[in-house]
């Protein structure tokens, strides 16, 4: 028997492993690895997009309510709070993943990752060229403000869909007007904007300034001044143009002139003048 027939088998090498195998192996790791960020980056965004989601932080539950009960409950979350375009979903998608593993870890917090929907938003829906109100009692040319004041929507209609004005409806109200049109940097005369509300014949009386007061067991001055509290303090609370200067020794000779009616719309008249006299 030869050498060759006696010795011992030589160790047999494993077989390389396909390169189809290996390279399906790599992609399988690779897809599901994918997966698992789509997922992780995607489920954020997907869910902090979702009415529900708001609804857990009870700072928020009183303003999510409202807008289930407006019209703009038909309308998406993104919509209205995410602008127009990739990089306005980039960077909502942005500040919404961080955002929403921190409330898995520690809770709800008072925050809202929704911002105020800006003009581009509002104009999917809503056009700039309505000149007047729905119900056509104010002249609200929306173009000047919007295209030519460059005021956003959310300016004037704040608050319009999440909260309910202090009168209890989703409507502006006139002291959010009355930030601007102080009679200085817009016009204030109630006929610029009001189509049917004009001065009453009481008020261009002569003597109104001096007889107000007491009508008001008559007239409703709320009606027409009722959009803000503080109407009345706007005069009651500075002295008249004549009482400057010298007009303590000055007075009586506007009293011998005039009388002393109007003095008693600020003054006391049992006790105002006795207090010196």
């Amino acid at each position: 028997m030869s050498d060759k027939d006696t010795a011992p088998p030589a160790d047999t090498e494993k077989p390389a492993e396909p390169v189809r195998a290996r390279r399906f192996r790599r992609e399988w790791v690779l897809g599901i690895a994918a997966v698992v960020v789509v997922v992780a980056l995607g489920l954020p965004v997907f869910s902090t997009l979702q009415p529900g989601y708001y609804e857990r932080y009870p700072s928020l539950r009183v303003r999510m309510a409202n807008w289930r009960n407006s019209t703009h409950a038909l309308v998406a979350c993104a919509d209205c709070h995410v602008d127009p375009g990739p990089i306005g979903f980039l960077t909502f998608a942005a500040k919404s993943v961080p955002a929403f593993y921190s409330q898995l870890l520690f809770g709800p917090k008072p925050t809202n990752l929704l911002s105020v929907p800006n003009t581009a938003a509002c104009e999917r829906c809503h056009t700039a060229n309505r000149q007047v109100s729905p119900d056509g009692d104010l002249l609200i040319p929306h173009r000047a403000h919007v295209d030519v004041l460059q005021i956003r929507c959310a300016v004037c209609h704040k608050n319009l869909v999440h909260s309910l004005n202090p009168q209890g409806f989703n409507k502006p109200v006139m002291s959010t007007c009355m930030t601007c049109h102080d009679g200085k940097q817009a016009t204030n005369q109630c006929v610029k904007c009001h189509t049917q509300k004009q001065v009453p014949p009481s008020h261009k009386a002569a003597d109104w300034l001096t007889i107000h007061g007491s009508m008001t067991k008559t007239i409703d001055c709320g009606r027409c001044h009722g959009f803000t509290p503080d109407y009345c303090n706007t005069c009651h609370q500075q002295r008249p143009p004549s009482h400057v200067g010298n007009w303590k020794a000055l007075h009586a000779t506007a009293v011998a002139a005039q009388g002393t009616k109007g003095c008693y719309v600020c003054h006391d008249q049992k006790t105002f003048c006795g207090k010196c006299h």
